[in-house]
C-alpha cells in the first residue's frame, strides 16, 4: 500500500482486496502516529497535486471479507516509542510537518515519486544509510508490527478448512517484505500471477508511479 495516491487507485486495491475471504489489515490508534503522518494530509491538501490519503477501510457489515486487524494495539506502539532517543522523536515531530508543508506547495508529483521504489531485499542505500541509534525507531515503526503481521497471517494460514481460501494483506509496501520471506522462505509458496495498479500519473505524463 501506498498512502497517497490518486482515487481510482484506492478504489481498485480496496474492490480487490475486500472482496477475497479475509483481509489483513494494518493501522495503529495513537496520538503519535497521527503527528507522524499528518504530512500526508498536508500534501492532499494540494489543488495542484490532486492527490487523496488512503481511505479508511470499508465497514465490516459494508464487506464481504473478513476484516481482521492485524497491527500493534495504540499501547504496545507507544510502550515501545518510549525507547526511541528524544532527539531522533524532536526531528521526526518537526520534519513530518516541514516535508508537508513543502510538498503541499513546491512539490510536483515527481518529486513525491522519488525514492518510493521498493525491492524484496534493502537496497545498498538502506544498508549504509543504517545506525544503531535509529533500532528503537525502527523496532516500533516497522519490526515490531512485521512481526505481529507474519504472526496474523500464519494463524489465519494455519487454520483447519475443507476449502481453499483468498486472502488480502492491505499493508505499508515496506512491511511486504516480511510477508514475502515468510511466504516464499518459510512456506515455500511462490508467485504464479502478478498486477500492476498506478498510484498516479507522474507530472509530465510519460512514467509512471
Amino acid at each position: 500500500m501506498i498512502h497517497l495516491g490518486e482515487p481510482a487507485f484506492f478504489r481498485a486495491v480496496y474492490e480487490d482486496a475486500f472482496a477475497k475471504d479475509a483481509v489483513l489489515v494494518e493501522g495503529v490508534r495513537s496520538p503519535i502516529t497521527m503527528r507522524i503522518t499528518r504530512s500526508y494530509r498536508w500534501i492532499a491538501e494540494s489543488r495542484r497535486l490532486a492527490l487523496v490519503v488512503q481511505p479508511p477501510y470499508p465497514t465490516q457489515s459494508a464487506s464481504r471479507a473478513k476484516i481482521i486487524h492485524a497491527d500493534l494495539t495504540g499501547e504496545e506502539f507507544e510502550r515501545l516509542w518510549k525507547g526511541v532517543p528524544l532527539l531522533l522523536k524532536l526531528l521526526l515531530y518537526i520534519g513530518a510537518p516541514l516535508y508537508g508543508s513543502y510538498q503541499r506547495w513546491f512539490g510536483t508529483r515527481a518529486s513525491l515519486a522519488r525514492g518510493h521504489s521498493l525491492e524484496d531485499l534493502p537496497s545498498r542505500k538502506e544498508t549504509l544509510s543504517w545506525a544503531p541509534e535509529y533500532a528503537a525507531f525502527d523496532n516500533a515503526i516497522r519490526t515490531a508490527r512485521d512481526k505481529r503481521l507474519v504472526e496474523v497471517m500464519d494463524a489465519y494460514l494455519d487454520e483447519p478448512v475443507a476449502e481453499p481460501r483468498r486472502l488480502a494483506i492491505v499493508y505499508g509496501a515496506s512491511h511486504m517484505r516480511a510477508v514475502i520471506r515468510e511466504l516464499t522462505k518459510a512456506r515455500r509458496f511462490h508467485a504464479v500471477e502478478g498486477d500492476w495498479l498506478m498510484v498516479f500519473p507522474l507530472d509530465n505524463g510519460d512514467a509512471e508511479l
